[in-house]
Order: structure tokens, then C-alpha cells, then sequence
């Protein structure tokens, strides 16, 4: 077995990188399983980071002690939930950062809720919001594509499903951007300051939340969020605790808002880039579908997201130790060599588009994808029916936010005429 060594020259974490990380990821999939100097393994290729995400008896989301580690493998699920140690760091509610069994019931709770045919009713209203903000913009001939469309549509998708109230859409605004900044922090990225300034937003979204479960808990109303509420948990046979609400709330606003918001900018900047794409999309919309594909496949709006080794694991002959931490790119999968043909052009006639990484796989893949895809579908087919030759405007600086787990353009502006 290889003796894992430490390359700390193959790090996608500084600024420089996070902004252009293609060639790094390159460069890490020739090396393999690396092992940087933090101590994390970094898994690029295709068939690794399928391995990992497939085998969720050898890897977990939950980061958990050695200790506790151990006491997972020697005690049947009944016996170790019961120790508060353990639970506590089950229990989030967050899909993206929870284990079996308690993954298991969220998902059995939310994936009917979250299916293309669960959705079928919503498309209308999300028809209707993306409609009502393009109405918004489209007499002025620009728009920034972000602040003025794509954020706010993932918002009001987010404020309409779960039944809150649109006054509340401002600060929620704030929130969303607040969260995604704080996956900086890991890296170094942000100083003290700011750090404290994020975490204040954070415990004053939380309390936002609960004043709503509060609400709902007093005045029960026919919507998703009195439904969360209500819901009891199958295995356990009680409902959601404050914990796993408030995780369960905040994986639903991050999953269904920054994904998709990044995916429709990206998305743009794409079509404009490769204006023979654009043009036969606007010959034949059913296309459409295939091109959100590609647009998530090439520009992955989640670079990578973290799991723990729960046993001494080999991946390509490479040790990986009970305990340490992998960061399982996601970005650098969708665009292997060795699984993509010509993985870095954009081509939206690839015969294994469903095959993206985009949305993670097997136990842990993305329960909002189903709205993601159906968001994407409907926000190309109301922008490029409505607008036309579209173009970049010169305010543009194409540059990126600096978290390393979201790829989105800061700002996009676009010039435009206004269909007759």
C-alpha cells in the first residue's frame, strides 16, 4: 500500500485557486488521492469520489471523534443513539450533514414533498414569479442576472414552498449571501471581524425560524412548513426537534437558493460564450433541459462537500485512516478525462449527461434536485422567450465569490432587447 505523502503545493484552497480551479483540479487528478498539509485527502476523479459517495459504510457526513467512532462500530444503532454524545451530533437535520438512520427519515419525509410529480403543482407559481420579476426589468434593456433575478427567484421559490410571508424576502436575501460567505471561513478566507458580523446573522436567522415554527405551532396552515412541523419521524416516532428544524430549514433555503441562483448565471455566461448553442436552443426550447445538464455539469454550482473516513479505508492503494477528513470534489469528477469525452468543452448533446456529479450520489444525492432542474427549465425558457440578443454588458469583471464550496459569478450583467 502507498505511503501517503503530503502535497501542500496541490491545495485548491487559496483565493487565486477557488477563482480559477480548473487547471488545480488537473493537476490533483493526475496525482491521485492527495493528502494536503491541513491533513485533508483531497478525492478528484470520477470513479473515487463515486466510490466514496456510494460507500456510506466507510464514510460519513457527521464529523465525529475517534471515539465516538469506535463506539459506532461496536454498538448496534438502538444502543449508541441513546448516548447524548453520539445523538447530538446525529440528529441535525441537515440532509447534507446527517448519517443513517436519521438521513433516512428525512429523506422518507421530504423526497414525496420534493419529486418531480410532488412539484407539479408549483411550477405554475414558480411560472409566475420568474414572469413577474423579468416584468420588472425588462423596459430598462439591462439587468444584473444575480441580484435582480436569480437570487430573488430561488428566495421567493424558497418563501412560496414553505408558506412565509414575502415581507420577509429582504432579509432573507441577506441571510442566504451571509451563510454562503461563512463557507469561507475554513480556509482562512475571512478575518475576525467579519467572522463574528456572520455568525450574529446566523443566530439571528435561526431565531427568525423558530419564531415562524412558533407561529405555525399557534396558527397550523395547509403549507410545507406546518407540514415539517408536524411530521413524525417514522424510525423514532416523534417529530423534528429544535435542532434538527433549524437544520432541516436551513438545508431547504441553502439547497433550493445558492445551487440554482449560481446555475442560472453560469448558465448564461455559457450561452453567451458559445453563441452556436444559444442560437439552436432558441430554435428548439425542448433543448433546454439538456443544456441545465451540461451548464451544472461544467460549472458545478457545489465544488466539493466533506465526509470522515469511519474505518481504515484504501482508495487507490492510498491508506486512508479511521478519522480523517476527505474533501470529495465534485467539480474536479465532472470533468475527468477518464469518464467525460472532451470534458472541458460545453456540449449539451452528451449522450451521459445524466451522469453529473452536480447533485452528489446514491444515499446523499440532492433531494432538491428535482426543484433545481425544474427552476432552471422554466428561468431559460421565460428569459430567452422574452429577451433578445442578449449580450454581456461592459460592467462585467467575471469573477467569482470566494467560497470554496460554491462556485457563482458575483455579478452578471447583460444587455438586451425586449421581445415584440
Amino acid at each position: 500500500m502507498e505511503q501517503m505523502k503530503v502535497h501542500p503545493e496541490l491545495n485548491p484552497f487559496k483565493p487565486e485557486i477557488v477563482e480559477e480551479p480548473y487547471e488545480m483540479h488537473e493537476k490533483i487528478r493526475e496525482a491521485g488521492v492527495v493528502r494536503i498539509d491541513d491533513g485533508r485527502f483531497l478525492i478528484t476523479r470520477f470513479e473515487d469520489v463515486d466510490f466514496v459517495l456510494r460507500r456510506d459504510d466507510l464514510f460519513a457526513n457527521v464529523p465525529k471523534t475517534l471515539e465516538q467512532l469506535s463506539l459506532e462500530a461496536n454498538h448496534a444503532v438502538e444502543e449508541f443513539r441513546e448516548m447524548p454524545e453520539i445523538a447530538s451530533a446525529r440528529e441535525t437535520g441537515a440532509l447534507p450533514s446527517s448519517d443513517p438512520p436519521e438521513h433516512t427519515e428525512y429523506r422518507k419525509m421530504m423526497g414525496p414533498k420534493l419529486s418531480a410529480r410532488g412539484l407539479t403543482w408549483f411550477e405554475p407559481k414558480v411560472e409566475e414569479i420568474i414572469d413577474n420579476l423579468i416584468d420588472a426589468f425588462i423596459d430598462d434593456g439591462t439587468v444584473e442576472l444575480s441580484s435582480q433575478f436569480a437570487t430573488p427567484m430561488t428566495v421567493y421559490v424558497f418563501v412560496r414552498l414553505l408558506g412565509i410571508e414575502d415581507q420577509d424576502i429582504p432579509r432573507m436575501k441577506i441571510w442566504v449571501d451571509d451563510t454562503i460567505e461563512s463557507m469561507s471561513a475554513a480556509v482562512g478566507m475571512l478575518d475576525s471581524i467579519r467572522m463574528k458580523e456572520l455568525e450574529l446573522s446566523r443566530k439571528e436567522f435561526m431565531n427568525f425560524l423558530m419564531e415562524l415554527v412558533e407561529q405555525r405551532r399557534k396558527e397550523p396552515k395547509d403549507d410545507l412548513l406546518t407540514f415539517i412541523i408536524n411530521h413524525e419521524l417514522d424510525a423514532f416516532k416523534r417529530p423534528l426537534h429544535e435542532q434538527e428544524l433549524q437544520g432541516m430549514l436551513t438545508t431547504l433555503l441553502m439547497g433550493g437558493t445558492e445551487t440554482t441562483l449560481n446555475m442560472i448565471c453560469s448558465g448564461m455566461w455559457l450561452l453567451l460564450k458559445h453563441p452556436e448553442t444559444m442560437e439552436e436552443i432558441q430554435k428548439d426550447f425542448s433543448l433546454i433541459p439538456q443544456f441545465v445538464e451540461e451548464a451544472l455539469r461544467i460549472e458545478s454550482p457545489v465544488q466539493a462537500l466533506a465526509r470522515q473516513a469511519i474505518k481504515d479505508t484504501e482508495i487507490d492503494g492510498v491508506l486512508i485512516p479511521k478519522g480523517s477528513l476527505l474533501w470529495v470534489m465534485y467539480a474536479a469528477a465532472n470533468r475527468d478525462p477518464n469518464h467525460w469525452k472532451q470534458p472541458d468543452d460545453f456540449n449539451i448533446h452528451r449522450t451521459e449527461l445524466q451522469q453529473t456529479m452536480a447533485f452528489g450520489r446514491y444515499v446523499h444525492y440532492c433531494i432538491g434536485a428535482p426543484l433545481a432542474r425544474m427552476e432552471g427549465r422554466v428561468a431559460f425558457t421565460s428569459l430567452l422567450n422574452r429577451l433578445a440578443n442578449i449580450r454581456f454588458s461592459d460592467k462585467n469583471e467575471f469573477t467569482h465569490g470566494a467560497s470554496h464550496v460554491i462556485r457563482g459569478f458575483k455579478e452578471m450583467w447583460l444587455n438586451f432587447e425586449k421581445k415584440v
